[in-house]
């Protein structure tokens, strides 16, 4: 935990507020924010790293040099598994446009995640493990999950495993009496 709070402070990262706390998860409200991404093929999610670090590094098309931030995100949408950097808010308004247009500029709007921490690495086992206690507690809370999971980082590729701070985000949404669902 003294890591996490370590890079916290080193490093800008999405402001949430903690909403509920759940067994070993917690219900977060994430505000606005934006993140820049590159396709990526594999789940340890570091073949992209060079390409967003360059980018952050004033490889865009305003030559803008940004702070690195926390976490790193990979979505891991089926067709589409990315690796994200956030947008520091300071370039929030006027986000710098990658010049390599194997990039994109991602919006991710207030929301509600299901998020839970562990420590080392991450297989696709340890992952569908995650998942699946996720949506049992995501039932018992009667929400849904919204669109595909996600693994936060907050500490360099070179960290001993032991010493990691990482997360899965679940996306979600809540149903009324009627099974409508809403997201915030």
């Amino acid at each position: 935990m003294v890591f996490l709070l370590y890079n916290r402070i080193m490093y800008e990262s999405p402001d949430y507020q903690i909403v509920k706390k759940v067994d070993d998860f917690e219900l977060r409200l994430y505000h606005h924010f934006h993140t820049v991404s590159i396709q990526e093929s594999s789940l340890r999610g570091y073949s992209g790293f060079g390409y967003l670090f360059n980018y952050i590094s004033g490889n865009n098309k305003t030559s803008t040099k940004m702070k690195m931030t926390v976490p790193v995100i990979n979505d891991l949408e089926s067709n589409e598994q990315s690796m994200e950097f956030v947008i520091p808010k300071i370039h929030e308004t006027n986000i710098p446009q990658p010049n390599d247009s194997q990039m994109k500029i991602k919006d991710y709007p207030e929301q509600h995640v299901l998020v839970y921490q562990f420590s080392g690495l991450i297989n696709q086992d340890k992952l569908q493990k995650i998942i699946e206690k996720m949506t049992h507690t995501l039932s018992s809370l009667n929400m849904i999950r919204v669109g595909a999971p996600k693994i936060a980082r907050y500490n360099g590729p070179y960290t001993l495993p032991f010493l990691r701070h990482n997360e899965v985000w679940l996306n979600v949404g809540f149903l009324d009496n009627r099974d409508n669902v809403h997201t915030t």
